[in-house]
């Protein structure tokens, strides 16, 4: 290995640099020790340190590059794949309904590509499956952030504010995103759509507004909207669902 700070040889077992008496980082006995016999591709110096999205900087002269040799392009590709792996693995945990390691491996991702929309939202739906609603709308609010004509982060912030009991709230971010659905039906899959409006039903519903609350609610029903989650608004609402 080699010292951080002026580039000399170091023996395996080293604590301090016999040339400048620099201690020896910690890292130097990490799992890459290849990294210190690297040079910077710009300056030349060794002083080297690996950034938390996967490519090296040079503490010197600010140069960042990949040390595998990859072009960006062909990391980006490596890393959408790590992500899609882990965005797997969290679903099956979610299907079990094991919510605390579907966070740990949706955490994973976040760390790979922490502005992926898939990612942050899978992220507040996990929080909200755990009751923390205010967790939750963090991650939302930062989707909102990177995608604000996305209707299904309006959608999931209004579920959000609803789980928070501020109805008024969360019926202005419902009414957002399906706006946007109305002014491009193709902005959302058909299973959110049929979300965005079955939930809009049942936050006017809690408001006070049941007339209404059955036309949106014959809306999601069209929409693709499942028998059990209508008899679930129909309950919460005190409907009579064989009238929707």
């Amino acid at each position: 290995m080699f010292c951080i700070s002026c580039g000399s040889s170091l023996p395996d077992n080293a604590l301090f640099c016999p040339v400048c008496g620099t201690k020896v980082a910690a890292e130097s006995k990490s799992e890459e020790p290849y990294l210190h016999s690297m040079k910077c591709t710009s300056c030349g110096s060794s002083n080297l340190k690996k950034t938390h999205t996967g490519k090296y900087r040079c503490e010197h002269c600010g140069t960042t590059f990949y040390a595998d040799g990859q072009s960006p392009g062909e990391h980006k590709e490596a890393q959408d794949a790590n992500v899609a792996v882990f965005l797997s693995e969290a679903q099956a945990y979610a299907e079990k309904r094991d919510y605390r390691n579907e966070l740990q491996l949706l955490a994973k991702a976040m760390d790979l590509a922490p502005e992926n929309n898939t990612v942050l939202l899978r992220l507040g739906r996990a929080y909200s499956r755990l009751g923390l609603p205010e967790k939750a709308l963090e991650y939302y609010k930062k989707a909102e952030e990177l995608y604000p004509d996305d209707p299904v982060v309006y959608v999931n912030i209004g579920t959000a504010y609803y789980n928070l009991g501020h109805y008024a709230e969360a019926k202005a971010q419902y009414e957002k995103g399906i706006a946007i659905i109305e002014s491009d039906s193709m902005s959302a899959c058909a299973d959110d759509i049929a979300v965005a409006y079955g939930s809009y039903a049942l936050c006017i519903g809690k408001l006070g507004d049941k007339k209404n609350a059955k036309i949106y609610l014959s809306i999601a029903k069209k929409k693709g909207y499942s028998q059990e989650s209508i008899d679930t608004v129909c309950k919460q609402l005190h409907l009579n669902r064989y009238l929707i």
